[in-house]
């Protein structure tokens, strides 16, 4: 089993490998990969997922590579148990590599605040790997852990609602031939990066310094959205991020005491943990 003090240690190894970084300012990534890079996977446009994007993007139509495109969510309940995944990732055998993925959420469209991702090629591949997942996940992380089987990326879903209904019960959305004259507008001018190769893949020997700075932005995240359970990793208080748009309340895991919803008064301590009253912080009228 992945233990707390596991985690605890892979954080003060990055601490510590930052504090030698001869990079002062880094680029603050927000997710972690494993597996295969997007633009090797079966039958793939070269320009890999930032050319399907952009189809989107441009024209608010799904690429037609997008419809056989499925995802095993794995959605941690704390940022340990995120950790945790991260680790489960790293040793991860899948007979294709499939690319893994943790992040934390900051789309501000999107729900949810924790997840994994594991891309599928077809809804058969993504189940297969459910199936293989699950007593692993159980036994090194938690036994409640939500896993479930969702398709392609959750912009397409937040345009096209019918894109996400994947039961059997349900008839799913179908590519549309007419969009193909979109993909070929956008590939006449996408710009494809020349320096990946086929050899190219998100796996390493080791964690990397920019891979440790995301450990860190998922601590600060931890204490922005008030998961205390950051605290288990980082042994201190961290400032909460500004313009970090998550709700600001977080619920324990495991709580075996039922919700009570109270209002806050005027002079209680805020909610968002400044310090201040109510009234001289988040309860300021606004004008």
């Amino acid at each position: 089993m992945i233990t707390n003090d596991d985690v605890k240690q892979l954080f003060l190894d990055g601490q510590d490998a930052l504090s030698k970084d001869e990079c002062p300012r880094r680029e603050v990534y927000t997710q972690f990969f494993r597996g295969i890079i997007d633009h090797n996977w079966l039958d793939h446009h070269p320009g890999g997922c930032k050319r399907d994007m952009a189809v989107f993007r441009q024209f608010n139509v799904i690429p037609k590579y997008c419809f056989d495109c499925y995802k095993v969510l794995i959605e941690p309940r704390t940022v340990v148990e995120l950790f945790k995944l991260m680790v489960f990732f790293e040793k991860l055998d899948l007979p294709n590599d499939n690319t893994r993925k943790c992040m934390a959420e900051a789309r501000a469209q999107v729900s949810g605040t924790y997840k994994g991702y594991i891309y599928c090629r077809g809804i058969e591949e993504a189940e297969k790997i459910v199936n293989m997942i699950q007593k692993p996940i159980a036994d090194e992380i938690s036994k409640k852990i939500p896993i479930a089987v969702k398709r392609g990326c959750s912009e397409y879903s937040l345009v096209y609602p019918e894109y996400a209904q994947i039961e059997k019960s349900t008839t799913m959305m179908k590519y549309k031939e007419e969009w193909q004259i979109y993909e070929n507008m956008v590939d006449e001018k996408f710009i494809i990066d020349a320096q990946l190769s086929e050899s190219d893949t998100h796996n390493h020997s080791s964690y990397t310094l920019d891979e440790y700075v995301t450990m860190f932005y998922w601590l600060q995240y931890a204490a922005t959205i008030s998961d205390m359970s950051y605290l288990e990793i980082s042994g201190r208080t961290m400032k909460p991020m500004a313009n970090l748009n998550r709700p600001s309340l977080f619920i324990p895991v495991d709580s075996n005491k039922k919700k009570v919803t109270k209002k806050t008064g005027r002079n209680d301590p805020c909610i968002c943990g400044s310090g201040k009253k109510y009234k001289r912080c988040c309860g300021i009228p606004v004008s």
